[in-house]
């Protein structure tokens, strides 16, 4: 009894199998989920038809057919007009296990539901397909601006400073992060919003204002336990934790719901100093280092002024002696001429 149930179920597995092998199936199908409308597009599925004939591949934007591979009926590729669809001159690949198709000047109606369909000859008729959403929009294209942020703080000091976002048709969220803590919305001023009418999009960019002061506590606890630890692993060098070995890290997010790879980033970095004098004494440093890197500029032009001098002046001079022997010659010349029997 239980061997002859073993035996069933192994014929009904057996004939699944065969069934799956011998079924037509779209195995995979790659649309991206969003793209900008400036860009290209390459749509593709790959299908495995087990023995079967192809019969045709069809690609449909909403449920309208805007292309048709037909490998039995020439012409092979057949284009149809659908609204938000352009389909880019040689851009098409397909065969008997894939079919690639390229689109361009995309816009607001671009966006919707793309499915491949692929369909089998006789004697099976078979039909498989598989869909997937594709929205267009318009992306930011650069990373967030950070501004009103200095490359130095006394240690005491209030930051005010602004990170705006570049124009996206998507709700763009800022989140700020100093010295890799992420800032509460009490620190942060209402986003102002900017939108302007574009290429059938409304353009969004987001303003934000981060407040703080420079020396609150949270900021630098991450800093403070390396500078502790520093100090523990080397007991013998006595080293005071003082600002100047503090800083600010600043980092503006740009973020995306839903769009993880959306996601953009811009920051900054400032020295922080005990009062005015630290602060005076580190631009002066920095004026220096300036100067010193001018005056090696001013020497290498005016080396450089000088080998071009001498090299004029040498060439002048055998110019000069080039010009002095050819009038030799011509004198010479003269005075052999037939008749001059002086």
């Amino acid at each position: 009894m239980d061997y002859g149930r073993w035996l069933l179920q192994l014929s009904v597995h057996m004939l699944l199998v065969v069934r799956r092998i011998q079924c037509l199936r779209v195995t995979d199908i790659n649309v991206p989920q969003i793209v900008d409308f400036r860009d290209n597009v390459t749509l593709s599925c790959s299908y495995d038809i087990s023995g079967h004939t192809l019969n045709s591949v069809k690609w449909y934007k909403n449920g309208k057919e805007f292309f048709r591979y037909s490998p039995l009926t020439p012409p092979t590729y057949i284009p149809f007009a659908v609204d938000g669809v352009q389909l880019i001159d040689d851009g098409n690949e397909c065969n008997e296990s894939s079919c690639r198709v390229e689109l361009n000047l995309l816009g607001i109606k671009s966006s919707g539901v793309y499915r491949c369909e692929v369909s089998g000859d006789a004697p099976h008729f078979q039909l498989t397909a598989r869909d997937a959403n594709m929205s267009v929009e318009a992306l930011p294209q650069n990373n967030p601006l950070i501004s009103s942020f200095h490359s130095m703080y006394r240690f005491d000091d209030f930051v005010q400073v602004n990170c705006s976002t570049d124009f996206s048709s998507l709700f763009t969220r800022i989140a700020w992060y100093i010295n890799g803590v992420k800032v509460s919305l009490v620190d942060l001023l209402p986003s102002i919003e900017t939108t302007i009418a574009a290429h059938d999009y409304n353009l969004r960019r987001i303003v934000s204002q981060l407040n703080f002061y420079a020396n609150e506590p949270r900021f630098h606890q991450a800093q403070l336990q390396q500078l502790m630890l520093q100090r523990q692993q080397q007991p013998q060098q006595k080293r005071t934790i003082s600002p100047a070995r503090l800083g600010l890290e600043l980092r503006c997010v740009a973020e995306i719901d839903r769009y993880p790879q959306l996601q953009r980033e811009a920051s900054m970095y400032a020295q922080l100093f005990r009062d005015d004098i630290d602060l005076k004494n580190q631009k002066l440093i920095n004026s220096r280092s300036v100067a010193t890197r001018g005056g090696h500029s001013i020497q290498l032009q005016q080396l450089l002024l000088l080998l071009l001098l001498w090299l004029l002046s040498g060439l002048v001079l055998v110019l000069a002696i080039r010009r002095n022997d050819f009038r030799q010659d011509n004198s010479a010349g003269d005075a052999w001429q037939p008749g001059n029997r002086n």
